[in-house]
């Protein structure tokens, strides 16, 4: 997904700047349990709500996304933009951060079924603008 992009990463006074945004996300919407935000190769940035399993996470949505990005270059559907996952406990919403001359950044909203995924949807991509906007590359 980084298109040969290098990969410019927060560094430390970034990422604390970074976390309050995640957790206001959690506190937006209602049923939002853990949110991570994640390097393409598939580091945690800074996460809320993941109780230690941040790292874990930010693997496995990569991975998700890197999959999900080759079905949608498969069928001629253009960049990935969100991917969205269903299940009897709960939805997790994952979406691509990008902006010119960096590479993108990953967001990962896990959810209860309380949560409605269009305001779920909504709600990070608005985090998502924050964060490039805190990164200075809106």
């Amino acid at each position: 997904m980084a298109d040969g992009q290098p990969a410019l990463l927060p560094d430390e006074r970034q990422r604390a700047r970074l976390q309050p945004l995640l957790h206001d996300l959690r506190q937006r919407v209602e049923g939002v349990r853990a949110v991570v935000l994640a390097s393409v190769d598939g580091f945690a940035v800074v996460s809320a709500g993941a109780e230690g399993r941040g790292e874990r996470l930010a693997a496995m949505t990569s991975a998700m996304l890197a999959l999900a990005g080759a079905v949608g270059r498969e069928l001629v559907l253009g960049e990935l933009q969100t991917l969205m996952l269903e299940a009897a406990g709960g939805k997790v919403l994952m979406l691509a951060i990008t902006a010119e001359g960096r590479a993108p950044l990953l967001l990962m909203a896990a959810c209860d079924q309380r949560s409605v995924i269009g305001q779920v949807l909504w709600q990070s991509r608005e985090c998502g603008r924050e964060i490039l906007a805190e990164l200075g590359g809106t």
